[in-house]
């Protein structure tokens, strides 16, 4: 038996980032922000917005990285109508801290860093 989702209540799969050269492109120029329960990289790039969550292996075992992906994925659906619009590209690499900080501090987080980039494209 699976929980009924309410509509609007995941991310859509024309936001999530899947190209490798997308990735590469993020992790060789993109701008850094670093927060405490994550890094984000972003870019501005033509076409829709996208988002990528990623954990690396150091974080700790499967669960605790799918743990912090989901949560950042959460906080970030929660809070993307800070971006308005299409030509920006994200990822968000997991910290520790994100899967032990209360929610509550990592959607402040997220929106932080959701606006800071904002305000750097609209610039």
């Amino acid at each position: 038996m699976t929980a009924a989702r309410s509509e609007g209540a995941s991310l859509p799969r024309a936001e999530r980032l899947r190209e490798h050269a997308e990735f590469q492109r993020l992790f060789r120029g993109g701008a850094r922000l670093e927060r405490e329960c994550f890094v984000l990289l972003w870019t501005p790039a033509p076409g829709p917005r996208a988002a990528a969550f990623v954990a690396g292996r150091r974080l700790g075992g499967s669960v605790l990285r799918n743990r912090a992906r989901r949560r950042l994925r959460e906080a970030y659906r929660r809070q993307r109508g800070l971006v308005s619009g299409g030509g920006l590209r994200l990822c968000f690499v997991a910290r520790r801290q994100a899967v032990e900080a209360p929610f509550a501090q990592l959607l402040s987080e997220v929106a932080e860093a959701l606006g800071y980039a904002a305000r750097r494209l609209a610039s």
